[in-house]
């Protein structure tokens, strides 16, 4: 008995001290976001519309770049649990050279056709108009985007997240200060609206991005020889980093086309109802930054077990972190619906907007336990034994042959109100958590990525 406790107490402690700095930088990351949506909801529904379809399609970027990260997070928390730092560099490089060629030509593409991208969703003139301007420059960040999104993956899995959070609040504290700036002309400075909120959007990530790569250096002891094929290329690393990362990028593909499709079906039922869709997320990502933490925190302890070949470990971790997000979950829910009036009545925003968000907000109350599960079960626990293709296969699924069809049929078959076509589109979430958590309990998830018996083995490095 007092083993058992010995063992939870570590648990609990290894698992607050990754969870909650990574959950305050969420929510203070999801608090300024809100206050960044209140400022340009202050300039009415169209800039509520054109800021979110630009930030849809950055989303496209980031969820398909956190694809590539999620090789990285794999292999460097198994890394980190053998104490091989050659190998966390090597791992570094690869994904770096694919993520600066996959941004890049994102960069491209969205800055020179930002009309064509904005008009996917809609056609509301004034709406393609404001957001077309604020794509073209917000593009101008995707670059150092990518660089933070493997730079913090990489940290996180190493169990470094303190230092990485007083970097995002300086970010996010200068985000919201140029916005206060230049949305709305203050002290002097040139009004300039939704094109405003952009520009603090790129000067932000950008210093978060070399601050970040300050920190990584220093941890890796990184220099600029680290970034040159011939001493990091690997090829055995790449093909395995490949086969356990193709079917991550492929799901976060599928998923982003997917939930871009679920957010297609809003636009087309009009503007008002886009506005809703939309003004919802600020609230939304504050109740997920409790659970992007347990998340986070799942692929690093059951990775870091698995990797030093403690396979009952990582089974109990997975299965404590699943209770644990049952529970907040619930709790969670219960916070989405009693808050939900209030947060609507901040925003300038027509009554029908107004009760139409509220009504979606009430039906994620319903549904996020289903989701939060999926987050910490599918994402973190699942993903951390190398079982991606079962998750490329369980969330693909999810969203194509149950939610998507069943969004179509609400909004162009039945014409349904936005909040059921939300909850129709979402309803997958409960049944990947069903079979998602079955699998966890199956133990065919759990894979040693790291080859003991290649070169790798060869360059540990002590810590």
């Amino acid at each position: 008995m007092q083993n058992r406790i010995k063992v939870n107490q570590q648990f609990y402690k290894k698992m607050f001290a990754l969870a909650i700095p990574i959950s305050i930088q969420t929510l203070l990351i999801s608090s300024l976001n809100m206050v960044d949506s209140l400022m340009i909801g202050q300039l009415g529904v169209d800039s509520i519309a054109a800021v979110g379809v630009g930030n849809k399609i950055t989303t496209i970027l980031i969820l398909i770049l956190q694809g590539f990260g999620t090789g990285a997070a794999i292999f460097t928390a198994q890394y980190w649990g053998r104490k091989d730092l050659t190998g966390i560099r090597k791992i570094l490089y690869i994904t770096f050279f694919i993520v600066t060629v996959f941004s890049l030509l994102f960069t491209i593409l969205t800055f020179l056709f930002p009309i064509l991208f904005i008009k996917i969703f809609t056609n509301d003139i004034a709406v393609i108009e404001l957001g077309a301007g604020y794509l073209r420059i917000v593009s101008l960040s995707y670059f150092v985007t990518a660089l933070t999104v493997l730079f913090s993956t990489v940290l996180k899995s190493m169990g470094e997240v303190k230092r990485p959070l007083y970097i995002a609040i300086i970010a996010i504290g200068l985000n919201t200060g140029l916005n206060y700036l230049l949305i709305f002309g203050n002290l002097g400075f040139a009004e300039l609206g939704v094109d405003g909120a952009a520009i603090a959007t790129v000067i932000a990530r950008t210093i978060q991005a070399v601050l970040l790569l300050i920190l990584i250096k220093q941890h890796l002891a990184l220099t600029l020889s680290s970034f040159t094929i011939r001493e990091n290329f690997d090829r055995e690393l790449l093909k395995r980093y490949l086969v356990i990362t193709v079917p991550s990028i492929l799901n976060h593909a599928l998923w982003t086309v997917g939930e871009t499709s679920y957010f297609w079906v809003y636009a087309q039922m009009g503007t008002a109802q886009l506005a809703a869709a939309t003004l919802i997320d600020p609230l939304l990502f504050v109740f997920m930054a409790l659970f992007i933490g347990l998340s986070d925190a799942s692929t690093v302890m059951v990775g870091n077990s698995i990797g030093a070949n403690d396979e009952e470990k990582a089974v109990n971790y997975a299965k404590q972190f699943l209770v644990i997000t049952f529970v907040l979950s619930i709790i969670a829910g219960l916070g989405v619906v009693l808050l939900s009036p209030l947060y609507i009545a901040i925003y300038n925003v027509t009554d029908f907007v107004a009760s139409q968000a509220q009504s979606i907000l009430y039906v994620y109350g319903l549904l996020i336990t289903g989701k939060m599960l999926n987050m910490v079960n599918n994402i973190g626990v699942l993903r951390a034994g190398g079982d991606t293709k079962y998750v490329l296969y369980l969330d693909a699924l999810g969203v194509w042959l149950v939610g998507l069809p069943l969004a179509l049929a609400g909004a162009f078959l039945w014409d349904l109100p936005i909040f059921i076509v939300f909850a129709l589109a979402n309803s997958h979430e409960i049944v990947r958590a069903f079979f998602g958590i079955k699998r966890t309990f199956s133990r065919k998830w759990m894979n040693n990525v790291i080859d003991i018996q290649s070169n790798d083995r060869d360059s540990v490095t002590s810590l």
